[in-house]
C-alpha cells in the first residue's frame, strides 16, 4: 500500500514539491486573487448555481438546457457524497497538518479535517461537466481557464496538494458523466408532473 501510494498520490515526491512551489510563489499581491478563486470554486454556491441554471432554462428553452439543471443537481449530489466518503476513508492530511512551517500561505479553517479529494475541485467540475453542453469551444475554454485557476487557487492557500485537486476534478467530471441517466429520467418525470398539472 505504501509503494501504490508513494506512486499514485505522492507522484515520487513531486506532489508535495508541487505544492510548496506553489504556496510559496503566490505574493501578496496574488493571494487576495487566490482566496476570490476559492470563493468562487466553493460547493456552497451551488444553490445560486442551481438558480442560474433554472433560469438559463426558462430563457434559453432547448434542451441541453433544459437537462442542464438536472445534470448538475444529481451529478453534484452524488459527487459530492462519495468526495465526503472519499475524504474520510482516505483520511489524508492537509499540507498544512504536515509542511505548516515550510509554507508562505496558510488556508485560515479547511472546511473538513481532510484534503483527499478537493471539495472545491469535485464541484468546479461538476459545474464545468454541467455547463459544458451549453456553449461553444471558447465558453469552454474560458470553463477550463476558471476551473485551473480554482484548483491552482486551494493550492496556493496552502489547503490541498495538487494531487487532492486532479483527483477533485476527475471525481466531478465523471460523476457528471455517469449521473447523465438518472439526470434525464428525473427531467422526465418533472415533465410528466407539469404535463399532468
Amino acid at each position: 500500500m505504501g509503494l501504490l501510494r508513494h506512486w499514485v498520490y505522492d507522484w515520487g515526491g513531486l506532489n508535495a514539491q508541487l505544492m510548496l512551489w506553489i504556496n510559496r510563489s503566490v505574493s501578496a499581491d496574488w493571494i487576495g486573487l487566490a482566496r476570490a478563486l476559492s470563493a468562487i470554486g466553493s460547493y456552497w454556491g451551488a444553490p445560486v448555481m442551481g438558480g442560474l441554471l433554472l433560469g438559463w432554462q426558462a430563457v434559453k428553452r432547448s434542451e441541453p438546457a433544459a437537462l442542464a439543471p438536472f445534470r448538475f443537481g444529481v451529478g453534484v449530489l452524488v459527487a459530492m457524497l462519495l468526495a465526503w466518503t472519499a475524504k474520510a476513508a482516505f483520511a489524508m492530511p492537509r499540507p498544512s497538518d504536515l509542511y505548516a512551517n515550510d509554507m508562505a500561505w496558510v488556508l485560515g479553517a479547511p472546511d473538513s479535517l481532510y484534503a483527499f479529494p478537493s471539495g472545491h475541485a469535485v464541484y468546479t467540475a461538476a459545474v464545468v461537466a454541467s455547463l459544458w453542453p451549453l456553449g461553444s469551444w471558447p465558453f469552454r475554454l474560458l470553463l477550463l481557464a476558471v476551473a485551473a485557476a480554482i484548483g491552482w487557487s486551494r493550492v496556493a492557500l496552502g489547503a490541498h496538494f495538487p494531487a487532492d485537486v486532479v483527483a477533485g476534478f476527475l471525481l466531478g467530471g465523471v460523476c457528471v458523466v455517469a449521473t447523465h441517466g438518472w439526470a434525464a429520467s428525473l427531467k422526465r418525470a418533472t415533465d410528466r408532473w407539469r404535463a399532468a398539472r
